[in-house]
Formats: structure tokens, C-alpha cells, sequence
């Protein structure tokens, strides 16, 4: 066990006995469980921390410091932090460690068992001493048979999420990236397919995805092909220096984030009160997209997947052939290659069905279609297009009433609408030799909207 009684110019205190030394200075050690976001106007932010002794859900830490390079930038949590010369106040009625950048210090370590004793960030003035590095290595076998506590919080998956309201998600990271207005995009993860959303219909064409560009093939390839991907948003400079401890894997607890919807397509953003919380790996099940090889053109993902039953208002010719989802389509090893899924037509162009044949009599529509993990466009064309809706080129009432039915409203403009899950089979092509997945196109064929 961790002596904490040390004869030397300071000791460490046990995080319980620091809630018993209210106005006095201290040291202490602990693991980092809960990080807030940065405070960019006065230069401030909180961590909550614990030891072996403490059973609680933890002791606030408030930094304050004159920039926000001075702050603490936590890369993960579950690091070791070291506290010297802390003050013990109250702040909101709450007993909390308070760092001043003048008078206290800090030391950051990895969390990780066998790591080394050189802190990834420290004050200038701290120094680490022989019995400091046992006391670290003490922590970090500690922490691999711990289990956080929170006690207090209780997690929504993402089945279960509500637009308008405050969350806690349990979650994977899947990716971080940044687009070229400098705004950052968080990608998680927890197994579960987020609720289809209801559309508001409008002139202009609906985006893909929550980011201004679709990812490239290559990073979506390290994605689940199952579940959904939910985009949480982030924009504050004092946000995206925190998020610079997430990395791809990791298994996170985020607090009080707010989901909205847009455009159809769920994302969220960081409130005021949002933390990071610690999360043991094995709390939530980790992902491993298989991609096992299959000879069959029609058999492109050997596994089979949990698809939402279909309405029946389309047929296909290929009834034996195996669910993918929209995910396993876009990531497929080939460029070419056919699937049978389970989508919804959310939009079609051109909308006006008179349109629907060119100048020569040639069908040519586009839909997005979106299922629980995508949303991608694809190409009804000739004879497929008269084969899918099935009447005749000039019977336009025919024609709107199908595709009524398939956008899921009485009226092409009626608001808000939920369209109806539907099978479908696609195939994928190529436009351009040379630049095949560059060029890369899906298309819908033998499939038709059922008479009744």
C-alpha cells in the first residue's frame, strides 16, 4: 500500500482526510475520474480526483492560472496527478482543492501500468522525489482492478436519445477530426441505433452527414458497421483543447450533453456543464468491424445483421439475399459489388414527377437513402426507374401516389414526414477507370414499389 506520511518539505494527504482541511494547504495524489472543459474567460477549469481510500465519487481540483497554457491538458483520463501546496476551500458550498498558478504546482503522469516517472506536463517548480515514483507505481497497479463509482449518474444510450435535452452518454471514441473552418467533430460509439427522425421538408438538398464532407473510405473503414455514429460538435477553443485527450478507442462518459436534430441527422454539443468522466475499457464492449472475404457478387458480408423489419411496400427480386447495412456498402473491400438493405427514401430529385424522364424518355431520379449507421446517394435510371414505380411514364397521379407512400406523406411537400423502412437492392460502379473509388456510385435495381 501507498504511505502517505512522508518526512520530507511536504506529505502527501489522502484525498478523504483533504475534506476534514478546510483552509489549509496541502499535497496530494490521485487518479483523475472527471475533467470539466476550460472556462476560456477567466482562464479556469476542474478535474475531480480519487485514491485508494476514498470510496466517494471524488475531490474537486479547481485550477486557476493567468493563460490557459498554463492549465492542466490531461490526455486521458485515469492519469496520476501530483498537487502541491493546494488550498482546501469551498466553492458553490462544495469542499475543493483549489491550484493557484502563483502559489501551487502540479505534475501530470500517465495512468498506464509500466510507464516511466517523466510528467507529460508540470509546473516549473515541481521536482519529483525517489518516494514519489513509489507512490505512482502504487496508483498505477491500483487502477487496473478499480472500478469508478459515480453513483449519481444515469447514462442514456443512444437508442434513447431525445432532442432538446440534457444527456450522459457511455460511449467509444471513434474518431476526431477538424474541418477547414478550424470546427472540430467528435465521432462516438455505444453499439445502439439512434432514433430515425421525422422531416420537415424543404427545397434544398440534404446534407449526408453532420460534417461538411463525407469522410474518406479509409477512415470510415475503421468505423462499426453496425449501430450508429453519433457527431458531437465543438467549436469553443477551450473545448477543443480539452478533447485533445480523446483519441480513437478510447471508452468515455460524457456528462449534460445537449442533442439536437438538423436537417434530419442527429448531433450534439457541449453545454456549460458538460465533464468527461472515467470509464474502465471493459465497461464497454470494443468493436472490431469484421471484413471476412466471400466469393459471391451477392454475398459481400458473411455476418448477419439486426435490420429493421421493412414495411413491405417494396419488392425485390433477390429475396435470399443477405441485410447490409449502408455502412458495410460504403467500406466493402471492392468497388463493385451488389447488397440487398433496409433503407428509407428521405429525398428524391427532381421533385416534381414530370421530370422524372428526360427529353428522350430515359427514367433518371436520385435518392438519398439513410439507414441507422448512413446516408448516401443512389441513382434509379431507364428501365429500373419504370420497373420501380411500375405504372405508366404519363399517368402522373399513378406516379405521385407512389412516391407519396415511399417518402412517407399524403403530399410530396407535406411537413413534417417520417418515411417507411423499405428493402432495396443496390449496386456499386465505378464512373471514371482510372480514379475507381474516387468515382464510386450506387444504384438501385430489381426493386419496385408493391401495387398495394
Amino acid at each position: 500500500m501507498i504511505d502517505m506520511e512522508i518526512r520530507d518539505d511536504y506529505k502527501f494527504l489522502r484525498v478523504d482526510d483533504a475534506f476534514k482541511a478546510l483552509h489549509l494547504n496541502i499535497s496530494l495524489i490521485g487518479v483523475i475520474v472527471e475533467l470539466d472543459f476550460p472556462t476560456a474567460s477567466d482562464c479556469s477549469c476542474t478535474l475531480r480526483i480519487i485514491d485508494p481510500w476514498h470510496s466517494g465519487s471524488g475531490l474537486p481540483v479547481k485550477f486557476i492560472a493567468r493563460t490557459n497554457r498554463a492549465l492542466p491538458r490531461v490526455e486521458s483520463i485515469g492519469d496520476i496527478i501530483f498537487l502541491s501546496n493546494v488550498k482546501i476551500v469551498l466553492v458553490n458550498r462544495k469542499i475543493t482543492a483549489l491550484c493557484n498558478e502563483t502559489s501551487s504546482s502540479f505534475a501530470l503522469f500517465n495512468g498506464e501500468h509500466g510507464e516511466g516517472f517523466v510528467p507529460y506536463q508540470s509546473s516549473p517548480k515541481f521536482r519529483i522525489r525517489e518516494q514519489d515514483k513509489s507512490f505512482l507505481s502504487n496508483l498505477r497497479e491500483w487502477m487496473i482492478t478499480y472500478k469508478f463509482e459515480d453513483g449519481s449518474c444515469c447514462f442514456t444510450s443512444l437508442k434513447d436519445i431525445k432532442e432538446g435535452e440534457y444527456l450522459n452518454l457511455n460511449c467509444q471514441i471513434v474518431h476526431v477530426s477538424k474541418d477547414d473552418k478550424d470546427r472540430c467533430y467528435i465521432f462516438v460509439w455505444d453499439g445502439t441505433e439512434m432514433p430515425p427522425c421525422s422531416f420537415v421538408v424543404k427545397s434544398e438538398r440534404l446534407p449526408l452527414c453532420v460534417e461538411p464532407e463525407m469522410l474518406p473510405t479509409h477512415v470510415l473503414r475503421k468505423f462499426p458497421t453496425f449501430g450508429s455514429v453519433l457527431r458531437i460538435i465543438v467549436e469553443n477553443v477551450a473545448e477543443k483543447q480539452a478533447i485533445q485527450c480523446l483519441q480513437p478507442g478510447q471508452h468515455v462518459k460524457l456528462l449534460n450533453l445537449f442533442f439536437q436534430v438538423n436537417m434530419g441527422l442527429w448531433s450534439a454539443t457541449f453545454s456549460p456543464s458538460t465533464k468527461m468522466q472515467y470509464t474502465m475499457s471493459r465497461e464497454t464492449q470494443s468493436f472490431s468491424p469484421q471484413r471476412e472475404k466471400f466469393s459471391s457478387r451477392w454475398n459481400p458480408i458473411t455476418r448477419c445483421i439486426s435490420s429493421p423489419s421493412h414495411s413491405g411496400i417494396t419488392g425485390v427480386a433477390h429475396e435470399d439475399a443477405p441485410f447490409v447495412t449502408l455502412m458495410d456498402m460504403l467500406t466493402y473491400s471492392n468497388v463493385t459489388a451488389k447488397f440487398r438493405c433496409v433503407v428509407r427514401f428521405i429525398q428524391v430529385f427532381p421533385r416534381d414527377v414530370r421530370n422524372f424522364h428526360d427529353l428522350n424518355g430515359k427514367f433518371k431520379l436520385l435518392a438519398i437513402l439513410e439507414d441507422a449507421t448512413a446516408r448516401i446517394h443512389a441513382s434509379l435510371y431507364a428501365d429500373e426507374g419504370d420497373k420501380f414505380f411500375g405504372c405508366d411514364p404519363s399517368d402522373e397521379e399513378a406516379l405521385i401516389k407512389k412516391l407519396n407512400k415511399l417518402l412517407g406523406g399524403d403530399r410530396i411537400n407535406e411537413a413534417p414526414r417520417n418515411p417507411p423502412w423499405v428493402q432495396c437492392c443496390l449496386f456499386s460502379y465505378y464512373r471514371v477507370k482510372n480514379d475507381q473509388w474516387g468515382s464510386r456510385r450506387f444504384r438501385i435495381f430489381d426493386t419496385w414499389i408493391n401495387a398495394k
